[in-house]
């Protein structure tokens, strides 16, 4: 097979791996060739006869579900593109980085491989991200392993860029440690064609979408600061709208904090006020207009994470939200999970909203 040629340090490692079972994980940074490792090894296990598992946890370069999110996937039918094959198990992450999310993706992580063993894989390939650089990178790293607990771990680089990673994971015999050069036929990829994949895969996914309104009653808001609080009654919030003549058209209380979600930017004057009429020490205000084309992972009453959605509208008077998703059906959501990327249909990504403080 032409593999051999154009990656020739890796035959003594893939040819051991192929044969082996349990849980298999790639390490490295970014462009050293994990996710071609991890295609590779899927291919020649399933020529090979086996059921093998594939754990997506790439979230700015997913191969399997849609950007921002993790997924697993038993690959027991034949197939010609990991990109092809539909998740059975989904966590959003909503940000293309577990930098600022950490507890998140080790939550989410755990979960996909979870979900993909009660369908009894032979093996199961895992693909990581290039975050690895400084001590928060190799603590992640660490603890994601500790967490997953791979029986082989294969390690690329370049030029001793994991030697703080590594220097720790040869220390322990939970796992084989397969230490790989990376091949020269392994190319960088530059930052625009790594939003342009982003892009691409964004498109796919919404492609069929249709726009779903929730009754906001139904679910709960999770992820970020809305929902966090508890709301104040009508009566309140029309009373502090009144005083500052500005229309609020969501109010919530955290603590020593107002949470605001407002029509129009408030002045400093009309802040001030709001503080001293509400008593609080810090108010954080986001405009309504921050919330549109949101990214939103939907969670249904098991707590599965079962699609994407845009949002289209965030309506506090008539106390709907509608959202833009490939989901046949929105009765089963019961979180609605705030992303960190706003996101139009055909895939251009419009950055985080305003920050919350």
């Amino acid at each position: 097979m032409r593999w051999r040629e154009l990656y020739p340090e890796w035959q003594e490692a893939v040819e051991e791996l192929v044969r082996s079972d349990g849980v298999i994980l790639a390490l490295g940074a970014t462009d050293t060739g994990k996710s071609t490792f991890c295609a590779l090894l899927l291919r020649l296990k399933h020529q090979a006869g086996q059921n093998a598992g594939f754990v997506d946890l790439d979230v700015g370069q997913t191969t399997v579900g849609p950007p921002t999110t993790f997924s697993s996937v038993l690959l027991n039918k034949p197939y010609e593109l990991l990109s092809e094959l539909t998740p059975h198990s989904l966590a959003f992450l909503g940000d293309v980085s577990p930098v600022r999310h950490v507890s998140l993706a080790l939550t989410g992580a755990r979960r996909v491989l979870d979900d993909l063993m009660p369908l009894q894989p032979q093996s199961v390939v895992i693909d990581t991200d290039g975050y690895i650089g400084g001590w928060h990178g190799r603590a992640y790293k660490l603890m994601l392993i500790d967490l997953l607990r791979p029986q082989a771990i294969v390690a690329l680089q370049r030029a001793g860029e994991l030697e703080p990673i590594l220097s720790a994971l040869r220390l322990r015999a939970n796992w084989k440690l397969y230490e790989l050069p990376v091949p020269k036929t392994i190319l960088r990829k530059s930052p625009p064609q790594r939003a342009q994949h982003r892009r691409a895969a964004f498109a796919r996914y919404f492609e069929k979408a249709q726009s779903h309104t929730l009754p906001l009653d139904q679910f709960r808001f999770i992820g970020r600061r809305l929902g966090a609080g508890q709301p104040i009654s009508d009566n309140r919030r029309r009373f502090l709208a009144d005083q500052v003549h500005a229309e609020l058209l969501h109010a919530e209380m955290m603590g020593d904090s107002l949470h605001l979600i407002v029509r129009q930017p408030l002045n400093d004057a009309q802040i001030e006020m709001l503080m001293t009429l509400a008593n609080v020490n810090k108010l954080v205000m986001l405009p309504q207009s921050a919330y549109h084309n949101l990214l939103v992972g939907l969670i249904d009453y098991t707590g599965r994470c079962y699609g994407l959605g845009l949002i289209e509208r965030l309506d506090y008077k008539a106390r709907v939200l509608e959202v833009l998703s490939p989901v046949r059906s929105v009765q089963p959501v019961r979180w609605v999970q705030l992303g960190y990327l706003r996101v139009l249909p055909d895939g251009t990504e419009l950055g985080e909203p305003l920050r919350e403080g």
